[in-house]
C-alpha cells in the first residue's frame, strides 16, 4: 500500500498559506495608502498672466497672478504669501520694481490677485513692451510644501 507524499501536502498547504496572508496583507495596505493620498493637500501653483497694464505714466504696472493652494488656512495666520518681481530693459536702463501679498485663505481652487508693481527709486519707469516677471507663493499649511515659482517674459500693455 502507498501514502502520498507527506511533502506534497506541506508544500501546498505553505503556498495556501502564503498566499490568503499576502492577500490579507494587500488588503489592509491599500486602503489605507489610497487614504492618505485623497487627505493630503496639494502642492501651491503660481502663474504671472500676460499682459501687464501701465499704471501713471509707467510709475507703476499692474500685473494679475493666479495661484492655487491646498484648502484651508492655519488659524490666526495667513495661509500663504505671493511675491512678484518685474524687471524690464528701457532703452539703456532697467526698470525694475518688487510687489507683495499675504494670501489669507486658500479655497483648493484657482484664484486670481492683482498686484501692483512699483518701480523701485533710482530705475527706469516701466514702458510698453516686454518684461521678465518672477512670482514665488509660499504656502503656510502643514506640510509646508516648497515654494511655488513661475518666471517668464510678459507684456506691458497701455
Amino acid at each position: 500500500m502507498r501514502f502520498p507524499s507527506l511533502r506534497r501536502r506541506f508544500n501546498a498547504k505553505i503556498l495556501a498559506v502564503a498566499a490568503i496572508a499576502a492577500g490579507a496583507l494587500v488588503a489592509v495596505v491599500l486602503p489605507t495608502g489610497a487614504d492618505v493620498s485623497a487627505s493630503s493637500p496639494g502642492l501651491g501653483l503660481v502663474r504671472v498672466e500676460s499682459p501687464a497694464t501701465l499704471e501713471a505714466r509707467g510709475a507703476a504696472i499692474t500685473v494679475e497672478v493666479t495661484f492655487v493652494g491646498p484648502a484651508g488656512s492655519p488659524s490666526g495666520y495667513p495661509a500663504g504669501y505671493l511675491t512678484l518681481t518685474v524687471t524690464e530693459r528701457v532703452g539703456q536702463q532697467v526698470a525694475s520694481g518688487y510687489a507683495s501679498t499675504n494670501i489669507d485663505w486658500f479655497t483648493g481652487g484657482a484664484e486670481t490677485v492683482d498686484l501692483t508693481v512699483v518701480a523701485q527709486p533710482g530705475s527706469a519707469p516701466f514702458r510698453k513692451g516686454t518684461a521678465f516677471a518672477s512670482a514665488t507663493m509660499q504656502v503656510s499649511v502643514y506640510p509646508y510644501p516648497p515654494p511655488a515659482t513661475d518666471q517668464r517674459e510678459i507684456q506691458i500693455d497701455r
